[in-house]
Order: C-alpha cells, then sequence, then structure tokens
C-alpha cells in the first residue's frame, strides 16, 4: 500500500536524524505530565482540552463546546445540535469514547452536561490501547475525577429560544477522608423546543416540464425531562494500590409532537396531505464501571477495569394520515422497545525495560445482548384495524482484543510509540418471531498496527509523525435486513431504509504528520495533514421494488480522503487571548461518478475564531464558527446538498463575589437560514426534495454559587 510505504520512509528519516544530530541518554520514559505540557512532552498525539475551556462560554450542551474544537464539527441545523464530525466524517468514521471506552448505540450527548466533564482528548490517529474502529479519529470524553475536600456548589439556569424556556438545576458535592474520596454530579432539566420548517417537493419530467410542485409547512415541538447522575468512590489502598467506582445514570422523557400541511400547486396531493404523528419514549441509561489499579515491586503496574452499562427504551409512536379536509384516511400505532446490555473486561499490565522502553500488553473484551420488538398496527379511516407487522429479534455482539505496545525514548529528543492490536467482532442475530428478519450470523477479525513518532527541535518545537490501520465496523441496526417505512410520500428522495446483513467492515491505512510550535504559557501554532485510503466503502444504493422506493448500505470498493488542519492559540495580553482553527478536507470514492463524488455527508471546510478578555471581575469573549456547504453523490442519479452553517457564540461572566459567579451567553445570533435538498435524475425526469429550516438564537443565564 502506498500511504504505509510514504510513513515508513519518514519514520526511518525522522530515525536516522535524531541518531546523528545527537547521542541517546539514558532516562525514566515519562508516564505522565502536567495538562498544560502534556500535548507537547507525549509521544501520542491528543489535542486536550480542559475543564476551565469547556466551561469557558456557558454552553447547554456538549455539541456546542465540541464544534469549536480544532478538526471537529456538528451536522445539522445551527443551533439544534447533530452528530459529531472529524475530519468532515460522520456516521461511524468517529470514534465517541466515554472514560476511554466506547459508547452504546443510541447514546446521546445530552446526556452529560459540561459541567461534569474533566477533560476531552481529541485523538487523531489510533493507538493499540483503544480499539481501532475510528478511522476519522476518536473523541474521549473524561468525566470528573479528582475529589477536591469540602466541595459543594449548585448552579441553577435558563436558556430561551423561539419563546420556549429550558430551566436547569445542577449540583456538585465531593469530599476527602484520608484515604477515601467521593464525588456526586448531578444535572435536572426540562427542554422545550419549537422546530418550524417547510418542505418543498418537485418533479419533473424528461422534458423539463414541471409536473409536480408540493408545499408543506411543518412545526415539529416537544419537552424533553432529563436527569444525569455521575457518582464516583475512591479509595487508596495499602501497598500504593487504588480502587475507583464510577458511575453514569441518565433518565430521559421525550414527548414530541409533528404536524403537516401539504399544499399541492401543481399535480395531485400526496397519500396524506395532513398528518400529524405523536412521539413518546422513556430512555434509562446506566453504566458502571470498577477500576483497579496494582503496583508492582518490580516497578510495573496492572490496571484492570470492568464495566456494565444499560441502554432502555420504551416509546410509542401514533401517526394520523388525513386528507385536505382533515378527515381520517389511516392510523399507524407503533411499540417498540429496544434494550441494549453491555459488559466490559479490559486490562492492562505495563512496565519498564531498561531506562528507554515502556512495555504494556492487555486485553479489551465486551459482551453485548440486544433485544429490540416492534410491533405496528394499521388502521383505516373509520378506525377499523388494516393489519399489523410484529417483528422481534435478539442479538449478541462479542468483541475481544489483544493489544501490545512500547513507548520508546529513543534519545533524548525523540521519541517512538509502537503498537499492535488484534480486535475480533462476532455478531448473532435470532428472530423470535415468524415474520421478523432471518437470522444473521457475522464474523470479522482485523489486525491493526500502529506507529507513532515524536522528535523535539532544538527551540522545543515538536515534528510528529504516525500511521495507523483503523476500520469502521457496520452498526447492528444496518446488518438487520428489517425494512423501516416512511409514513407518507414515498419517493426517490424519501426512500424507505432496509439493512444488508452481508455488509462488511470498511478498512482503512492512515498517515498523520503535524508541526508543533509552542509559545509559552499555552500559547501554540500548529499545522498538520493526514490522509486515509478507505477499503470496502459503505454507500447507500437506492432501487425500486414493487412500487416503493427503499435505500440499503452496499460495500463499494475504495475511497481517498485528504486535508489540512491549522490551529493557533496566541496570548495578545495578560488580559486577551485569541484562538483560531482551520480545517480543509477533500474525498473520492472510486466508484461513484464526479464531480461531489465524496465520502457521505464530508464537510470541506470548517473554520473556527474565538476571543476571551479579563478586566478585573468581568471576562468576556465569544467565537464564530464557519462549516461550508456540503455537496455529494451517492450514484450518478442521486445527489444531495446542504447549505453553509455559521454560528455567532458570545458570553460574559461576573464574578462578584469569591464564590458567586453569574454567567450569561447567547448562542447562535446569526440565526441564519438552513436548506438542505435532495435530487433524483434519470432518463424519466428529475425529482427535488428541498427543506427550508429557520433557526433562531438562544439566550441563557446561569447562577453559579459554592457553598
Amino acid at each position: 500500500m502506498p500511504v504505509p510505504r510514504i510513513t515508513s520512509s519518514l519514520l526511518l528519516a525522522v530515525t536516522a536524524c535524531a541518531y546523528a544530530s545527537e547521542t541517546p541518554e539514558p532516562q525514566q520514559v515519562q508516564i505522565s505530565a502536567k495538562r498544560d505540557d502534556q500535548r507537547q512532552r507525549e509521544t501520542t498525539t491528543a489535542i486536550v482540552v480542559n475543564h476551565a475551556d469547556i466551561v469557558r462560554q456557558g454552553d447547554q450542551t456538549l455539541a456546542d463546546v465540541l464544534k469549536r474544537l480544532p478538526g471537529v464539527s456538528i451536522s445539522g441545523t445551527p443551533g439544534q445540535g447533530g452528530t459529531i464530525q472529524m475530519r468532515g466524517l460522520g456516521n461511524g468514521y468517529t470514534q465517541i469514547l466515554l472514560n476511554g471506552e466506547p459508547v452504546a448505540a443510541g447514546f446521546s450527548l445530552d446526556a452529560i452536561a459540561p459541567e461534569t466533564i474533566e477533560r476531552i482528548e481529541i485523538l487523531r490517529s489510533a493507538t493499540a490501547e483503544r480499539s481501532n474502529a475510528a478511522v476519522a479519529g476518536a473523541i474521549n470524553i473524561i468525566l470528573k475525577r479528582a475529589a477536591p475536600r469540602d466541595q459543594r456548589s449548585v448552579s441553577a439556569s435558563v436558556a430561551r429560544q423561539r419563546g420556549a424556556s429550558t430551566p436547569t438545576l445542577s449540583a456538585q458535592l465531593s469530599d476527602q477522608d484520608g484515604a477515601y474520596s467521593y464525588s456526586l454530579a448531578a444535572t435536572l432539566s426540562r427542554k422545550h423546543e419549537e422546530k418550524p420548517f417547510t418542505d418543498w417537493q418537485q418533479q419533473r419530467a424528461a422534458d423539463s416540464t414541471t409536473t409536480l410542485l408540493r408545499r408543506t409547512p411543518q412545526t415539529e415541538s416537544g419537552r424533553t425531562d432529563s436527569l444525569t447522575l455521575t457518582p464516583r468512590l475512591n479509595w487508596k489502598l495499602d501497598g500504593g494500590d487504588t480502587l475507583s467506582w464510577q458511575s453514569l445514570v441518565y433518565l430521559r422523557r421525550m414527548d414530541n409532537l409533528k404536524g403537516a400541511d401539504e399544499t399541492a400547486l401543481i399535480g395531485e396531493h400526496s397519500e396524506y396531505p395532513r398528518n400529524s404523528a405523536n412521539y413518546v419514549a422513556n430512555v434509562v441509561m446506566l453504566r458502571s464501571d470498577v477500576h483497579w489499579t496494582h503496583q508492582l515491586e518490580s516497578g510495573g503496574k496492572l490496571e484492570m477495569k470492568l464495566g456494565a452499562s444499560t441502554n432502555r427504551r420504551t416509546s410509542t409512536f401514533d401517526f394520523h394520515g388525513m386528507d385536505t379536509d382533515g378527515k381520517p384516511l389511516g392510523r399507524h400505532h407503533v411499540d417498540s422497545g429496544p434494550v441494549e446490555t453491555n459488559v466490559t473486561s479490559t486490562g492492562t499490565y505495563r512496565h519498564p525495560v531498561g531506562e528507554q522502553h515502556a512495555i504494556a500488553v492487555g486485553w479489551d473484551a465486551s459482551h453485548a445482548i440486544r433485544r429490540e420488538d416492534r410491533n405496528e398496527t394499521l388502521f383505516d379511516g373509520d378506525g377499523r384495524q388494516a393489519g399489523a407487522n410484529n417483528a422481534d429479534y435478539q442479538a449478541t455482539v462479542n468483541r475481544l482484543a489483544l493489544f501490545a505496545q512500547d513507548e520508546w525514548q529513543v534519545t533524548k529528543r525523540y521519541s517512538l510509540y509502537l503498537g499492535l492490536r488484534h480486535e475480533r467482532l462476532d455478531t448473532a442475530s435470532r428472530a423470535a418471531a415468524a415474520n421478523a428478519p432471518d437470522a444473521l450470523d457475522s464474523s470479522s477479525a482485523v489486525w491493526s498496527p500502529s506507529l507513532q513518532s515524536r522528535y523535539e527541535l532544538a527551540n522545543k518545537d515538536v515534528v510528529r509523525v504516525a500511521l495507523s490501520r483503523t476500520y469502521k465496523a457496520p452498526p447492528l441496526v444496518q446488518l438487520v435486513p428489517r425494512r423501516y417505512t416512511k409514513d407518507n410520500n414515498n419517493n426517490p428522495t424519501n426512500p424507505d431504509e432496509q439493512g444488508n446483513p452481508n455488509l462488511r467492515p470498511e478498512l482503512a491505512w492512515g498517515l498523520d504528520a503535524a508541526y508543533e510550535h509552542y509559545l509559552g504559557e499555552g500559547a501554540l501554532l500548529s499545522a498538520s495533514v493526514y490522509a486515509r485510503r478507505i477499503r470496502d466503502v459503505t454507500q447507500w444504493r437506492l432501487f425500486e421494488q414493487d412500487g416503493v422506493w427503499i435505500t440499503a448500505p452496499f460495500n463499494d470498493g475504495n475511497a481517498r480522503t485528504h486535508g489540512v488542519e491549522l490551529e493557533a492559540k496566541l496570548n495578545v495580553s495578560k488580559a486577551l487571548d485569541v484562538r483560531a482553527n482551520l480545517a480543509r478536507n477533500w474525498s473520492r470514492v472510486d466508484n461513484v461518478p464526479g464531480p461531489y463524488n465524496r465520502l457521505e455527508s464530508q464537510t470541506p471546510v470548517t473554520a473556527n475564531i474565538g476571543a476571551d478578555y479579563r478586566r478585573g471581575q468581568l471576562t468576556f469573549g465569544g467565537s464564530l464558527s464557519y462549516k461550508a456547504s456540503e455537496r455529494e453523490r451517492q450514484s450518478a442519479q442521486t445527489l444531495s446538498s446542504t447549505s453553509p452553517k455559521r454560528e455567532l457564540d458570545l458570553y460574559a461572566l461576573w464574578k462578584w463575589q469569591p464564590k458567586t459567579q453569574l454567567r450569561l451567553s447567547a448562542s447562535n445570533l446569526l440565526h441564519q437560514h438552513a436548506t438542505e435538498n435532495y435530487d433524483y435524475i434519470d432518463a424519466k425526469g428529475a425529482t427535488r426534495t428541498m427543506r427550508l429550516t429557520p433557526t433562531s438564537a438562544s439566550v441563557r443565564i446561569m447562577l453559579e454559587h459554592q457553598l
């Protein structure tokens, strides 16, 4: 493969320069470092965002924090959240970790309040110790671990957007007593939302004559109540051992109502011109980990972690279809209840070998069971049952990984990380009813080598080169050949979705290189480049079956992506800090005709600029985020695009007493409209669906007090 050969040559060249410039000096491998200089001193590349930076702007959600970080963007409508993307890639290419462990399916960023996070690590290149299911990279969210003595704090806030209020109450307490310490953080919120948008559908014949034009204004409103608890206990045992227990409890209830009123300007109406849908769900997510660290007399260290989690959702969905006069035409009622339980076990043995090596070997295993039942009942306009569809299944996913790694201090300035990980996934799915999807058995195994090289120049600047093999495993929902149907207006731009049991993992070779110029006191300038070559890339195939349009995932050849990222953090004065980052991404899918044959939903350009100014008891600042428009082609017939995204956020902090402060924040002040287009073109003509979504600013005021 070209990427490994190029990277190997670069690594050898850097190693040769290191040996030529200096003689190796015996020294102990650095295992830990201060947070301020952790990025500069460690061999494995990671951007660490500390707690103070996370809570600086008083963001209500974690997604608002992440969108400003280098190389990270959030998809979706401005001010309404979305999925996390690194290198412009989401949809499983970016791995999300919580305390170093992959999050469960269905995990919501709303479950974690920014105030409960100790730090965020942006991992651009893979290491053997963590899962290599991170083609674009990984984001590791670390909950608070330290337990300050006798700390009590409470905060109350209210946010307002489009006339709807979201009150939030948070409390944190911690204490120490000798070898024992504990902490507890709790967040209670009630979120109200009002989201209007309008869909336009247009069909044109082969001669460009418009044969159909529909306008459908819609409103989605709802309320979400949530409670988050993050307790932690720490013990210092005899002999230097430590034992810790940390948990996450997330309870959420959602009640959303959506209404649509269609107008046919040209042509006929859809099946249900007027319709409404009510979705009510209760979510219970529990996660608990026990972590034991044992110091060995030989100087080594043994770390073991045992964890368990469950994610349960019970929901009801009612769709009411009506004609233009509001007369009932049909109703769909769905009861569903997926439950996913996961048990994990990890262990790492670390031992220094000589004075230049730190060797680690370990395992990472998990056993997950997912049960899901979906009972759908159809009624006609008179309320009589017209049909039913019940599908229940149980799926088991076993994952076992073995790894070994060596952190080698080659010279005083040059260090090298070598890692090898073998990860195997076994999936088995069995139907619990005769009409449920067919049985599924799938296995995959990946060998993942990783190398990271760090060389420190005489002026303390750092040059990095890294090589890794990563993969993207298909989610279980895409492997099950179940059909997820649209309630109304099935067409090429609004198709049903169906899984594919023959879907294979995507495999990727990756190259990362960076130059980091450190200016002291946390200031730096950085430039990095990356390249990925992906095999068996997943594409969505659109086809028509029995008059119904369906889309399904499939593996279709290779893809390539590369890009450049720039970052700056400057201390202009003791009172003024400035930060900025810029990323440019390119990609090409070989088996899709151009132009715009990019990887799915990749953002070509992201940029952020922000500043903070301190004067006495006042601190104020803000940031401007930009996400370029996306345009991608899935096939010769299908094309989708989104409008650019600009978000201006401002904040002010007044610390009028040593233990009391008031924070005011405003987000999405530009409140730009968002546009999404979906096009299908063939010899018969063209179909386009366009969604226009207005956005609004949000204002939040928060009072924080330490007792």
